[in-house]
C-alpha cells in the first residue's frame, strides 16, 4: 500500500491536506481528528456507482461507515443544479445535521463540486471531505476548493472557494474505470503538461500511453504529480485574486462553451482537450506561440484520437455569447489564458472575432 500526505498552508492560517494512497483501510481511524469531532456524517455518492467503487469506498471508510447516513444523487448530467443543491441541504436539515457535522463527497467532479458548495453554505459552513473516484477528479476537479453549481445552462456560476478538511486520492478507484474515462481525464493531464515545469511535463508525457492503458503505477505517478502542482498553485492564490491560479484555466473557457453547446453530452475532460486545441490555435494565430511549439503540443492532443465534435459546438454566435458570460471574462468581450511556450502562459483580452472564428473552425474540423 502506498500512502503519502501533502500538507500545504494557505494564507498562513489554513492547512489543506491531500492524501495520496492505494488501498488505505479505515480512513476515519487514520484521521480520527476530522471524523471524531463530527456529530453526524453524510456520505454523498452517485446512485449509478459501480460495485467495485462501492467496495473500495466501504474499505476506505471502514467499520464506522455503518453509522453514517448516505445520500445518492440520481440525476444524470444534471447533478450540479440549484434544485439538487436544495434537495441535499433539505436532506441534511431533515436528518439533524448541525455545524459540527461532516459531509463526504465520493464521486466525480460534479459530486465534489455540489457537495463542497453545499458544505460551504449549509448553516454557514460545515466540514467536508473530498474523495474523487475518477481520474479527472483526482488530478483536478476534486481538489483546490473551487465549488459550484450551474445556473441557466452556464457552468459554475453559483459557487464559493471552500477547502475540504481532507482530499483523498485513492487510485484503487481508478482500476475499474473504462478506457473512455481515462481518455477524458487525459484532457486535464495534458493541460498540466502544457502549463507546468519541465519535470512535471516529462513525468506526464512519459506516462501518457501507460495511463490510457490503465497502468496502476503510471496512474499513481500522474495523480500525485498533477495534484501536487495544482495544490502548490492554490496555496499561492486560493481565491484567484493575484493571477497565479488563473493558469489552471488554460483551455477551460472554450471547454465550458463546448459543454453547454453539446447540451451536456460532451464529457468535461474531452471538452478540455478541445479547449486546449482552441487555446493553442488562438495562441498561434495571435503570434504568441511559435509554429514549432504549436506542432509539438498539438501533436500530443492528436495522440488522444478523440472523436469529432458535434456540429452544434461550431455555432460561432452562441460560442461568442457563452465565452462573454464566462466567469473569468471580467466583463470583457472575452478573456483567455494563452501560451507562449510550454510552461509559459499569458492572458489575452478582447481577441478579434475573426481570430476566434478561425480557431473554432479548425478545432471543429480536427478529429
Amino acid at each position: 500500500m502506498k500512502t503519502e500526505i501533502l500538507a500545504l498552508t494557505i494564507k498562513e492560517e489554513k492547512i489543506v491536506k491531500t492524501l495520496f494512497t492505494r488501498g488505505l483501510k479505515d480512513l476515519p481511524e487514520v484521521f480520527s481528528g476530522i471524523f471524531g469531532e463530527a456529530d453526524r456524517v453524510c456520505v454523498l455518492t452517485e446512485a449509478r456507482s459501480g460495485g467495485k467503487i462501492k467496495k473500495n469506498l466501504a474499505r476506505l471508510l471502514g467499520p464506522a461507515r455503518k453509522n453514517f447516513i448516505y445520500y445518492s444523487l440520481t440525476g444524470r448530467g444534471g447533478k450540479k443544479t440549484t434544485a439538487e443543491l436544495e434537495k441535499l441541504c433539505l436532506f441534511l436539515l431533515k436528518h439533524g445535521f448541525s455545524r459540527q457535522s461532516l459531509l463526504i463527497a465520493a464521486g466525480g467532479g460534479s459530486v465534489t463540486d455540489l457537495a463542497g458548495f453545499a458544505a460551504s453554505i449549509y448553516m454557514r459552513g460545515i466540514k467536508w471531505v473530498s474523495i474523487p473516484t475518477t481520474f479527472l477528479g483526482q488530478i483536478d476537479a476534486g481538489l483546490g476548493g473551487k465549488t459550484a453549481v450551474n445556473l441557466g445552462g452556464v457552468k459554475n456560476i453559483l459557487g464559493s472557494f471552500y477547502q475540504p478538511s481532507l482530499a483523498v486520492c485513492d487510485t484503487t478507484f481508478l482500476d475499474s474505470l473504462p478506457p473512455k474515462e481515462l481518455l477524458s481525464g487525459a484532457g486535464e493531464l495534458l493541460k498540466y503538461a502544457f502549463i507546468g515545469g519541465e519535470a512535471l511535463r516529462k513525468t506526464l508525457i512519459s506516462n501518457l500511453k501507460a495511463v490510457l492503458k490503465g497502468d496502476k503505477n503510471a496512474l499513481f505517478k500522474c495523480v500525485k504529480a498533477c495534484a501536487e502542482f495544482k495544490m502548490f498553485i492554490v496555496s499561492k492564490d486560493e481565491k484567484d485574486e493575484n493571477g497565479k491560479r488563473e493558469i489552471l484555466n488554460f483551455g477551460h473557457t472554450a471547454a465550458h462553451a463546448f459543454e453547454t453547446l453539446s447540451k451536456g453530452r460532451l464529457p468535461h475532460g474531452e471538452a478540455v482537450a478541445r479547449g486546449l486545441r482552441f487555446a493553442l490555435l488562438v495562441s498561434k494565430e495571435t503570434g504568441l506561440l511559435p509554429e514549432k511549439d504549436f506542432k509539438k503540443t498539438n501533436s500530443l492532443l492528436d495522440s488522444l484520437a478523440l472523436p469529432p465534435l458535434s456540429a452544434a459546438c461550431g455555432d460561432f454566435k452562441r460560442f461568442l455569447a457563452l465565452i462573454s458570460k464566462d466567469k473569468k471574462s471580467r466583463g470583457l468581450e472575452n478573456r483567455f489564458v494563452l501560451i507562449k511556450a510550454p510552461g509559459l502562459t499569458e492572458t489575452a483580452e478582447n481577441i478579434k472575432p475573426e481570430t476566434l472564428k478561425l480557431a473554432l473552425e479548425r478545432t471543429i474540423r480536427k478529429h
